[in-house]
Parts: structure tokens; C-alpha cells; sequence
């Protein structure tokens, strides 16, 4: 066992040196890469060798499972709630109207911008609601480096551990309510939906909370807005028939037979037409576009 660990971090060792090399050799030669990894190393604070493969090394454990395992679930959820779904896609196509304009065909041309990713408070709501109820790390622990108390009174020798459930208090209706099972993203916001509104830190702790939060959330939200609302715009999901979706017991909460999904082509031209009133419909290679 101590053999074959030796040897799996010898490999993400020289996979990680690989791509800060990579990334030295670049910067070495007058090109500026816009990726994190190359933003930690323009700081003089991040200039050993040592430094840069710890960040590497957060992103890849961190940073990667933990997103696509909540966008998984975040998926299946839609696929379950059509009506979340759709109104996602409403505020998607409002943004886009905005700042875009109405042919359609345009949208698809270039990512999302930041700008455009952080108004779309409804999908972020969505989005944690999902890790609410499916948050990617179900469980966490604490160790007390000294004589402690916690709130309810319960004395913590020096020397413990303290594991919490977060899948749980996601789910507790002393907490959440009667409708604490429920995916209801509108949990989240103001009276008038349009603000996301973050409720305690304490409630929600798929991030952690206090001094702990995880630096690196406000990084995964905007991952995985820009994510969700890409494939969003251009495809339907479908569950594929038969497949299961369970939980799998493990440190992070995949799903235990994966997302398998039909994928078919998004129509827009209802959504937009509905958005603008006052917007013709033309055809682009066989599919609707909207233009002013």
C-alpha cells in the first residue's frame, strides 16, 4: 500500500511540475496565460517552486471533484424540477437579451462574461440548493487543540475530534422547515427575487463557516454558473432510461453509477420570444432566432 502511494505521488508530482514548467516557459517568452495557476506565479510570494505546487495541487484535488460532483446533482435536480429549470433559462435569455442582443446564434459565440455570470442570481440560488441538500463533502471534522465548550454545553477534551454531518443539517426541519426535503431555490432570495440573499453561515455549511470558509467558493460559484448556463443554453438533459441514481459512500458524494443523460438540442426561440414582445422570428439553419 505505502509502495503504490509512493508511486501515485510520484506521478501527480511530475504532472504538476509538467505544467508549471509549461506555464514558465510561457510566461518566459512574453506570452500572458489568463489561467489561476499563472496569476499565483506573477506574485512574488508564490515564486518557489514548493509554493506553486501546493496551489496546483489544491486545484486539483479541491477544486475539481468538488465542482463536478454538486453540477451532477445540480442536473438531476433540474431534470426532476422542469419548472426550475425554465426559469433558469428565462433569466439566462434576459441577461443575454441585455447585453447581446436578440440573435441567438451570437450568444453561443463566446463564453459568459463575469459581468453576465453575476447576475444570474436565480441559477446561483439553484445552485446552492443543490449543495444544500447534496453538499460535495457530506461530512467534516474538527480537532481540538485545547480544552473546548460548544454552544449547547458539550465539553471537548484537548486531543478530539469533532465530525459533523453537513448532508444532515441540510436536511433538518428545525432548521429549514416543512419543506426542508424540497428544491425550492426561491429559499434563497429576496420577497421580489432579485437578489440572492445568504442565509447564516452556521445553517449552511457545505462551505464551511467562519474563519474556515472555503477561499476558494465564491471561484466555484462562478465555475459552475458558467458551466451550468453553457450546456444549459445549447441542450436539454433527459435521464437516460433505467439508469439509477444513488449516493455513494465516499469523502466526497458522488453519485455512485455516475449521470448518465440523453442530451438533445435547446430551442430557445419561445423562451426569448416570450422575453421580448415585441421581436420577429427568423430562421437560422433550421432553428429559430430572435432579432429585433
Amino acid at each position: 500500500m505505502e509502495a503504490e502511494l509512493s508511486r501515485s505521488l510520484g506521478h501527480i508530482d511530475k504532472y504538476i511540475s509538467s505544467i508549471i514548467n509549461a506555464r514558465k516557459s510561457e510566461l518566459m517568452n512574453g506570452i500572458q496565460p489568463n489561467d489561476l495557476l499563472s496569476q499565483f506565479m506573477r506574485k512574488e510570494s508564490y515564486s518557489n517552486v514548493s509554493s506553486l505546487r501546493h496551489v496546483a495541487l489544491n486545484f486539483i484535488i479541491a477544486g475539481r471533484d468538488t465542482s463536478s460532483v454538486a453540477l451532477s446533482w445540480f442536473f438531476w435536480l433540474l431534470m426532476k424540477n422542469p419548472t426550475v429549470e425554465d426559469k433558469i433559462l428565462r433569466e439566462i435569455c434576459t441577461v443575454l437579451v441585455e447585453t447581446r442582443g436578440g440573435d441567438t446564434v451570437t450568444w453561443m459565440e463566446d463564453p459568459l462574461m463575469f459581468d453576465e455570470v453575476e447576475r444570474l442570481v436565480y441559477l446561483k440560488a439553484a445552485l446552492t440548493e443543490t449543495l444544500r441538500l447534496y453538499p460535495s463533502l457530506p461530512e467534516d471534522s474538527k480537532h481540538a487543540v485545547k480544552d473546548d465548550v460548544l454552544p449547547d454545553g458539550t465539553f471537548v477534551p484537548a486531543g478530539s475530534s469533532v465530525t459533523y454531518s453537513i448532508y444532515s443539517a441540510g436536511r433538518m426541519k428545525s432548521i429549514w422547515g416543512e419543506d426542508c426535503m424540497e428544491f425550492r431555490p426561491e429559499r434563497w432570495l429576496t420577497i421580489n427575487q432579485s437578489r440572492f440573499e445568504p442565509l447564516d453561515s452556521s445553517k449552511f455549511i457545505a462551505f464551511n463557516a467562519g474563519p474556515r470558509t472555503c477561499l476558494g467558493r465564491d471561484l466555484a460559484y462562478f465555475q459552475m454558473k458558467s458551466v451550468a448556463a453553457a450546456l444549459l443554453l445549447r441542450h436539454r438533459l433527459t435521464l437516460a432510461p433505467g439508469h439509477r441514481v444513488e449516493q455513494k459512500i465516499s469523502l466526497t458524494l458522488f453519485m455512485k453509477y455516475g449521470l448518465k443523460v440523453n442530451v438533445h438540442p435547446r430551442d430557445l426561440g419561445a423562451i426569448v420570444a416570450s422575453l421580448t414582445p415585441a421581436t420577429s422570428v427568423i430562421i437560422h439553419n433550421g432553428r429559430p432566432n430572435i432579432i429585433y
